[in-house]
């Protein structure tokens, strides 16, 4: 399991962070429970997500500058995810980051609904100015911040902030500790399982992950995470090949599902739209057998 924080947690008026490693802190942002990184610099700060509405974010800003010591030079956000992005507007005059795809979650029908539940008009939220295509790099003097796209997953833009000199990987909700994977129509059961691959590559051991909603992980638990998406994934696509419905591939007696019953449809669901929209056809014609091994 991952090492205790090296220091004891600070508040900062409604914001709490706990430092992981030197220069790096956690908060976690509610009322989603969203982890909130913090990477301190000489020359400057940046923020990892930017929380679930406009006053969340503008807390955080105040706080993340009152304990750095040095302004506020970036925002990531990890994905276009209202919990993750919706406090974008308390950056107006700062770089903010995310993935050339975010915008289309943040502006989609999830997004659309949870700005109406909270009062907010889905207009006026900005999306990150700076769209990354795979790759960029923070100097925030002294400590280096590493941005990475691996591919479609829990969303079509997934971005992973690292900190290499801390062995700390900011992973957004591509990995997850709170609860089992969140599948939606962005998601790619698939291209999770490829990119929790590429994250591994990442980790070193003693490596911190920070999911984007639950405790602090390690490496160990990233590769769990990981085996129990390829097999669902390498389960669906057999069952897809086999020409079972969705719900036939659920009840099928031979095959084992790694999550509960709702996660498991809707990741049964993510493959089968993943599989359709490559113009993959099964070969009905096949009889059933088993499983791949």
């Amino acid at each position: 399991m991952p090492e205790q924080p090296v220091a004891a947690p600070v508040s900062l008026g409604t914001v709490e962070f706990t430092q992981l490693r030197p220069r790096v802190y956690l908060a976690v942002a509610q009322p989603a429970a969203v982890n909130i990184g913090l990477v301190t610099g000489d020359d400057g700060c940046l923020l990892i997500d930017a929380g679930p509405g406009p006053s969340q974010g503008a807390e955080l800003r105040a706080a993340a500058e009152a304990l750095a010591g040095t302004p506020l030079r970036a925002v990531v956000v990890t994905h276009g995810h209202w919990d993750h992005a919706f406090g974008l507007s308390a950056f107006a005059d700062v770089e903010t980051i995310g993935h050339e795809d975010s915008v289309s979650a943040l502006r989609g029908p999830e997004a659309l609904a949870a700005a109406a539940a909270a009062g907010l008009d889905l207009a006026t939220l900005p999306a990150p100015a700076t769209r990354l295509a795979s790759i960029g790099l923070r100097d925030l003097g002294g400590v280096v911040v590493e941005l990475a796209h691996f591919g479609r997953a829990h969303t079509r833009g997934d971005l992973i902030a690292a900190v290499p000199g801390a062995e700390v990987v900011f992973a957004g909700d591509v990995a997850e500790t709170a609860g089992p994977p969140q599948f939606d129509s962005e998601s790619s059961l698939e291209g999770w399982a490829k990119a929790l691959d590429a994250l591994a590559g990442l980790l070193r051991p003693g490596s911190l992950v920070v999911p984007g909603h639950g405790p602090v992980a390690d490496s160990d638990e990233v590769g769990r995470q990981r085996v129990a998406l390829a097999v669902c994934w390498g389960q669906a696509e057999w069952a897809f090949w086999q020409g079972l419905t969705e719900d036939e591939a659920y009840g099928h007696s031979t095959l084992e599902w790694p999550w509960d019953e709702a996660t498991t449809r809707r990741g049964i669901a993510s493959a089968y739209a993943g599989l359709r929209g490559r113009g993959v056809k099964p070969k009905r014609h096949l009889p059933v057998l088993g499983p791949p091994l």
